[in-house]
């Protein structure tokens, strides 16, 4: 380690071809030792002060796999496929390229890694104590995971720490100790060390440890034991990343002079890796140069000279990759190559590792200059060590301006690197490239090209947002992933990122397709008493089966904690894909067949306990819905149907319903929108929610319960929340103990429709308050502000005006609010004045009948595709809260559909005195 002292106008080195100088007095190593562990400490920690990993698909084999063998002492990826392929779809079949494109399928139907294993077979010693508490605590998918993430960043800054320290010892050997330390620094943080080597397992990390290694091997004596070192060290440059075996050429062929006498040694020193990873190529992966052989095997290689030069260029120049983009400083190193060259004692050794340096741009430059989405010039970062070599003598030898424009390049460098360890995402270049790959005629390696030199994608520009991930620990799960009848996917659960809400989850089928995604997270009291964790954590999506085939399929959600951070996975679940029922349907069939068919999707999409579910959006469109249960539209679909259950044979169907709602009664005789909290679909389809008015009152009218004092209890409720002009407000409870509400301007509205199902209430339960309720009514039916759930959504209200008629209530609602500016709803509307026109009497002449039998044709054409594509909207929330939700229901088409099939063909053939609507449904 000893290097002597240097001026910084007449540098000195000991010759790499004759034995170090001893020790000088004066504590010259003493020192060197000391400042080379303060570098490599000083590395280490700001290596790890972003708290994150900056990482690709490439690295994760490397994260995983010591582990792997620790635990199942295999180099095989089977063991932990779920945690390799991080949610993509791995391989079935040996050169097949899935979502997982770093795994691939051996010959032997293993599962291995596609990029050589060195990296993770060194450092799997390391990896020891994460292994020593795993056995201690268990083996959980997500503990696994979190472990992993963190050894992935503590080795990748260990091995960058080292390089950094190995770095000063060789540069001591080149210049003074001052200029070594500036030196030193500026390759630990004005390089790609700082931004890829330290940051994640990438190959090239334990690429440039291992070349620096080599350079200060070779730049002292050369002994037996060194010499072998030294063939092991340029073996595991080549077995480690094949690219680099030009760089491992160029440093044994400096070795080999070295050595001497001894190059027999160096031989040996290279047999064992190479010799081993030969044999797990052919073993384990099928050919004798690994997966890269597979691959390129199958793709002709286009090289000339023209593609090289220009890919150089772009290698050292592009705004995403170039080196001298990223490292300005390294742009001294040519002009002064002459002063490189001259000293004679390293003439040799400069000219050798200058051309292996630029046969290895060549070469990327004519196959594959671009690098992915990384932080900039990967694919040179292992030659960082010989440059930083050749620049020691440059620097010596500047003048005063030039030292300064070199010290302001250096601290360009720094702050470049600083912006990517703390900021970049790669976010912009992703997108950038998926664009242009989408485009007609544009090649993959193309679009990369183009994305590489578009000024607008430099990350240290584009891309600064902070996603803080390394020590937030993913905790969840995915509680439900049920197919419903209406052929969509309901999938719900729970994800905390560090016991915080994530930024967002998306949603993979099969590992391939990205079906799904939210950025919306609430309240899980069940995770807050479990877990203590007060941040919301709850989630719900759903998406369309589309093509998906019957039967069992994947499921698999990818959380970030931010945009551009790297996704983390939930353990994956399965669900199942049934047969349509849409299959059985016959394309011409008459309306009795049609009414047969939405029976049986009724009770298909009926849930065991009794319930249908209903879904939401965030805007007036059914775009992208959103399933939940909730007692509103359960009590409607016995409404609607009641009346003709027995015609249309869904009596037992309404009966379960019936029941269900009954136990949603609570004890103080109140009942929530999404029923009794200790129900299994909260946290998961619904919201714990303030009890309302509207949910009691439909209960209590419809399925009241067994205990006659919960209705004098709720009644009692109701009328303490009542206006002063006698109407009653929704939620029955003070603002100061609301629940799961997102209140609007008025954070306790009267609304008409509450109004009218409290009155049905009434009038069978308390007649004098329902001629109160009337009479208020009335003075104020044409106020806008009673229409805050309905504005936008006039059904429930048309459809009870009937109801209101025959219990002596008419209503003068104004017309406006009784027509709809939603596209796909005008057929409902009309849908009901056809209904009510039935209920009416008077006669209907055949013409009539006629004419609503060919409009139920209409809507059940295509399978009664019309009603997938434009459900039922019967409400929305208040318009003036923070979030827009609108209230869908497919399973309430369907029944309006059938009340009116059934009343329109009771009309038509008169029989037995029909009932009243909603008499069915009264208590």
């Amino acid at each position: 380690m000893q290097a002597a002292d240097a001026s910084t106008t007449e540098w000195e080195a000991e010759s790499p071809e004759s034995p170090a100088r001893p020790p000088q007095p004066g504590g010259g190593w003493w020192r060197d030792s000391v400042v080379c562990l303060l570098l490599g400490l000083l590395a280490f920690l700001v290596y790890n002060a972003n708290l994150r990993s900056i990482g690709a698909g490439d690295t994760y084999p490397a994260r995983y796999l010591p582990l792997s063998i620790w635990k199942h002492h295999s180099l095989a990826l089977d063991p932990i496929e779920t945690l390799v392929a991080q949610g993509m779809k791995a391989p079935t079949a040996a050169g097949e390229v899935t979502g997982a494109y770093w795994m691939t399928k051996g010959p032997r139907g293993h599962l291995v890694s596609l990029y050589p294993v060195v990296t993770p077979v060194v450092l799997t010693p390391l990896y020891l104590p994460a292994f020593v508490y795993l056995q201690m605590t268990g083996w959980e998918s997500e503990r696994v995971d979190h472990m992993a993430r963190i050894m992935e960043k503590i080795c990748a800054s260990l091995m960058a720490s080292a390089s950094v320290m190995l770095m000063y010892l060789v540069l001591r050997r080149r210049c003074a100790r001052m200029l070594a330390i500036w030196l030193t620094l500026v390759y630990a943080f004005g390089t790609a060390t700082w931004g890829i080597s330290s940051q994640a397992l990438w190959m090239h990390g334990l690429a440039q440890l291992l070349v620096v290694l080599g350079l200060w091997l070779i730049t002292g004596p050369s002994t037996r034991w060194r010499t072998v070192a030294m063939g092991l060290v340029c073996a595991l440059i080549a077995c480690n990343r094949p690219p680099d075996v030009f760089l491992a050429a160029g440093l044994g062929l400096c070795a080999l002079w070295w050595a001497g006498r001894r190059w027999p040694l160096l031989l040996l020193g290279g047999l064992a890796p190479t010799g081993l990873l030969l044999a797990y190529n052919l073993d384990a992966v099928g050919h004798l140069l690994g997966s890269y052989g597979l691959f390129t095997g199958k793709k002709k290689l286009a090289l000339s000279v023209g593609s090289a030069f220009s890919g150089v260029a772009g290698l050292l120049f592009s705004p995403v990759h170039g080196l001298l983009v990223f490292s300005p400083f390294l742009l001294f190193l040519p002009f002064g190559w002459a002063r490189v060259r001259s000293d004679p004692r390293s003439r040799r050794f400069a000219w050798v590792l200058g051309i292996a340096v630029l046969a290895q741009l060549l070469f990327y430059g004519a196959v594959q200059w671009v690098q992915g989405v990384s932080w900039g010039p990967r694919f040179l970062t292992a030659m960082l060590p010989i440059l930083m070599w050749m620049l020691a003598p440059v620097v010596v030898g500047l003048s005063r301006v030039g030292r300064t424009a070199f010290s302001a390049a250096c601290v360009v460098a720094v702050l470049i690197e600083v912006l990517g360890a703390f900021w970049y995402t790669g976010e912009t270049h992703a997108t950038s490239l998926a664009a242009l790959s989408a485009r007609p005629g544009m090649s993959v390696r193309a679009a990369a090209e183009h994305a590489a030199w578009d000024i607008r994608n430099t990350p240290f520009i584009a891309d600064l947002r902070l996603p803080n991930e390394l020590g937030a620990r993913l905790r969840g799960t995915i509680d439900v992933a049920t197919v419903t009848a209406g052929r969509e996917v309901e999938v719900a659960g729970w994800a905390l990122m560090g016991g915080h809400s994530p930024f967002d989850l998306h949603l993979l089928v099969d590992g391939q397709r990205r079906v799904a995604s939210t950025g919306t997270f609430f309240e899980r009291p069940d995770v807050v008493r479990a877990l203590g964790e007060a941040s919301p954590s709850g989630w719900r999506v759903t998406f369309p089966l589309g093509d998906l085939a019957p039967g069992e399929h994947v499921l698999t959600v990818l959380v970030r904690s931010a945009a551009g951070a790297q996704p983390r996975v939930l353990p994956e679940r399965r669900f199942t894909v049934p047969p349509r029922i849409d299959e059985f349907v016959p394309r011409d069939w008459s309306l009795a067949q049609a009414a047969q068919h939405v029976a049986a999707v009724l009770a298909h999409r009926q849930h065991g306990s009794g319930y249908w579910l209903t879904a939401h959006t965030q805007a007036p469109r059914f775009e992208r819905p959103v399933q939940e249960l909730n007692l509103f539209a359960n009590a409607e679909m016995i409404d609607v149907l009641g009346p003709v259950a027995q015609e249309v044979g869904v009596g037992e169907m309404l009966a379960r319903a019936r029941s269900f709602l009954a136990s949603q009664i609570e004890d103080n005789g109140l009942v929530r929108y999404h029923g009794r909290p200790e129900l299994p679909t909260h946290g998961t389809l619904g919201c714990r929610i303030t009890p309302d008015a509207d949910d009691t009152a439909l209960v209590w009218r419809i399925a009241p319960g067994e205990r006659a004092e919960g209705l004098a209890m709720a009644l009692a409720t109701l009328n303490r929340f009542r206006t002063p002009d006698g109407l009653y407000r929704t939620w029955l409870a003070p603002q100061d103990r609301y629940e799961c509400l997102d209140p609007g301007k008025d954070p306790n509205p009267p609304d008409i429709g509450i109004q009218i199902h409290v009155f049905l209430l009434l009038a069978q339960a308390d007649p004098p308050a329902a001629r109160r309720l009337c009479q208020a009514m009335r003075k104020r039916a044409s106020d806008e502000s009673l229409w805050v759930y309905y504005r936008m959504a006039p059904p429930v209200v048309v459809l009870r005006r009937n109801e209101l008629r025959q219990a002596g209530c008419s209503l003068d609602l104004p017309p406006q609010r009784l027509r709809t500016t939603v596209a796909g709803q005008g057929v409902w509307l009309e849908l009901l004045e056809r209904l009510q026109g039935l209920e009416d009497g008077g006669g209907a002449s055949a013409a009539v009948h006629a004419d609503n039998a060919a409009f139920l044709a209409r809507l059940a054409s295509g399978g009664f595709g019309m009603l997938a594509r434009d459900p039922l909207l019967f409400y929305h929330n208040d318009l003036s809260a923070s979030v827009s939700r609108f209230y869908w229901s497919q399973e309430l088409g369907y029944a309006l559909w059938l009340r009116l099939y059934a009343e329109n063909e009771r009309a038509r053939t008169p029989g037995p005195e029909r009932k009243t609507p909603g008499q069915g449904a009264r208590p």
